[in-house]
């Protein structure tokens, strides 16, 4: 179900060079939320900047005190849209249209005793958190000992939530493109290193996966060179949110239909898809 409603910011401060959390108290919206989701948010009261912006959640919390559930979101400072959020203080509205898309769908039973590495680049990070907490909600203890978490950003300075994730209790390996911590390189090279260690694995491995478009692109090339099953969330910039304007679609196969390819909305049919179901394009 869709809903639109005022969101009462609690919480908004930066974590990060240019990373910002902000926790909102949007009334009756948590309970509907779905990991893979995410809440399009509209910065300001005039009509400039003009469209909303996506923003993924990555934690439920509940509110010292009253009990109320806070919702989550971790955002990096990119452009004008962000640069006015980030300027927003404890007590001012957001309008938040929400939850949209279609999140994760987490197969749990069906992923007993096989791999499940969590691939994120970047902001990335949220909706991973987000159900990596849901899987131990909806999992038995030992699950975990079959979940890697793989994350990667520019610099050690721009890794969030890794604390959160050790907290968890999952295995974390990390990477930054200047080598500042972890691996030096970019995330799916991590985890090719890792596949190539590993060599056979007695199940196929399953992957959920977030980031930039050439970090999932570089992911679907090793699904299909190492068998890796999964899912992938796109984030992009977006019109409307609800598939109205055709402003977020991307090119997927579609051999079920006998076509080469047609078009789907990242915003409506998305913005998680299988993994290798993307066409990418340069």
């Amino acid at each position: 179900m869709l809903y639109q409603k005022q969101a009462f910011i609690v919480e908004n401060k930066q974590i990060a060079p240019a990373v910002y959390k902000l926790k909102a108290d949007i009334p009756g919206l948590a309970g509907h939320l779905k990991a893979g989701q995410f809440l399009h948010l509209r910065i300001g009261e005039s009509y400039d900047p003009l469209l909303r912006r996506p923003f993924s959640v990555y934690k439920i919390e509940n509110q010292k005190g009253n009990g109320r559930k806070l919702i989550c979101i971790i955002y990096k400072v990119i452009g004008r849209g962000t640069k006015i959020l980030s300027q927003k203080t404890k007590g001012e509205l957001l309008n938040v249209l929400g939850p949209l898309g279609n999140g994760f769908d987490f197969i749990g039973t069906g992923l007993k005793n096989r791999p499940v590495f969590l691939v994120a680049g970047g902001m990335g990070v949220a909706p991973l958190f987000f159900l990596a907490s849901m899987m131990i909600k909806k999992t038995k203890p030992d699950f975990k000992k079959n979940v890697i978490i793989f994350i990667g950003s520019p610099n050690r300075q721009e890794l969030v939530l890794t604390k959160e994730f050790d907290e968890l209790g999952f295995k974390i390996q990390l990477s930054t493109d200047d080598g500042s911590r972890g691996f030096k390189g970019y995330v799916c090279e991590l985890l090719e290193n890792y596949l190539k260690k590993k060599k056979v694995f007695p199940l196929r491995p399953y992957v959920y996966a977030c980031g930039p478009n050439n970090m999932l692109k570089a992911l679907d090339a090793l699904a299909g060179k190492y068998r890796l099953d999964g899912q992938i969330s796109v984030d992009k910039m977006m019109g409307c949110g609800v598939g109205a304007c055709l402003g977020c679609v991307v090119k997927v196969k579609d051999n079920c239909n006998g076509q080469e390819a047609k078009y789907k909305r990242i915003c409506k049919d998305g913005p998680v898809f299988k993994i290798n179901e993307i066409i990418w394009e340069d």
